[in-house]
């Protein structure tokens, strides 16, 4: 059955890697003489851009403005006419691999605009060999797509990113290949703090967790991510991951105990019913973190991923007060006859979709 016009996209289906902008274009070689591409030009007037390509691999880009003001220029015919193109051709242009995620590839068109090279188109690669050009239109249009359709399943109380963005985060990270790790981020007593603060101060500590952690990630590389209520996740590129997981319990540990009075303070904790009715000592809010490495060869959906990463907090939690845990696990180890990944109520979190 076919999908009418006006049928939403989900997030899923949005393109997230660069291979969605090659536009073909036709390319020349080194051989070529100003000349012929003179020639070229003149006879599709269409072409913008001449990328120069020697086995495959792009050497170089021939810019349509820049040469034509040369070649139609006075004498500027008979003096390069049979000069190879190479004498008019860019050679350092922007390259880009077509796996690479479209927010990756905006920094860099970004920071190819401070070193004055064209900002309106790059050259797209596949293993370093030619495939086409992208435009930076394209590439703006695409990431506003996915920033609006994210926008769309963001947490209403902390404006982060929800699970179908977290998911689809990390599907894109396990198709292209990139290294990453995963924090999963949980209070500690947070259900006893509500019974006895209540739930807008409640709301008040988790829109604090969700400042810390953008503030601790790098914003060029990492994502921030709300799955609900007391649990977040962020997705690390950056290599100073394990001090940026250690800075972001510092910052808490500063922070929490200003949601309490004077006198819970000082007694670090408070009284409060435990889940069977009892009444019981809890300590301070205090922020578990735990980091897992998912391996990119056996490792094949956010499935796979979330069950790690909810094993990986499961074991931080066993620690007293703020704590780490690094899992060494990099594989989901299941048994003959295991269940499927969501059978872990906690894992489900990052498994359902929010529609």
């Amino acid at each position: 059955m076919s999908q009418s016009s006006d049928t939403p996209i989900s997030l899923s289906e949005l393109p997230k890697t660069v291979n969605c902008l090659i536009t073909p274009n036709p390319s020349i070689s080194p051989q070529m003489t100003v000349e012929d591409v003179g020639s070229m030009l003149r006879h599709q007037k269409d072409l913008c851009y001449l990328p120069v390509v020697q086995e495959e691999h792009p050497i170089g880009l021939i810019r349509r403005l820049d040469f034509m003001d040369i070649f139609l220029s006075n004498y500027g015919r008979e003096l390069h006419g049979r000069k190879p193109a190479t004498f008019f051709m860019d050679p350092q242009p922007l390259l880009i691999e077509e796996d690479l995620l479209l927010e990756d590839a905006s920094r860099l068109v970004t920071s190819s605009m401070n070193r004055h090279v064209d900002p309106h188109a790059f050259i797209i690669t596949r293993r370093g060999c030619y495939q086409g050009l992208g435009w930076t239109m394209d590439l703006l249009e695409k990431i506003t797509d996915l920033r609006v359709h994210s926008a769309r399943y963001a947490n209403p109380l902390t404006l982060l990113p929800g699970n179908v963005p977290i998911q689809n985060h990390i599907e894109a990270l396990l198709r292209s290949r990139h290294p990453f790790q995963v924090a999963y981020c949980d209070l500690d007593c947070f259900k006893p703090f509500n019974d006895v603060y209540g739930y807008k101060k409640g709301d008040q500590v988790i829109q604090m967790v969700g400042r810390i952690l953008m503030e601790q990630a790098d914003s060029t590389q990492d994502f921030v991510g709300h799955i609900g209520g007391d649990d977040f996740i962020v997705v690390f590129k950056s290599p100073d991951w394990r001090q940026r997981c250690e800075q972001v319990l510092e910052a808490f540990a500063h922070q929490a105990p200003r949601f309490y009075n004077k006198e819970d303070r000082r007694r670090g904790g408070i009284i409060s019913q435990d889940r069977q009715g009892h009444e019981q000592f809890f300590n301070l809010l205090s922020l578990s973190i735990g980091v897992v490495q998912p391996d990119l060869d056996t490792c094949h959906s956010h499935h796979e991923v979330a069950t790690l990463a909810t094993g990986a907090k499961h074991q931080a939690k066993q620690q007293s007060g703020n704590s780490l845990f690094v899992d060494r696990r990099r594989r989901v180890l299941r048994p003959p006859t295991a269940s499927t990944p969501a059978s872990d109520p906690d894992s489900k979190a990052l498994l359902v979709d929010q529609n």
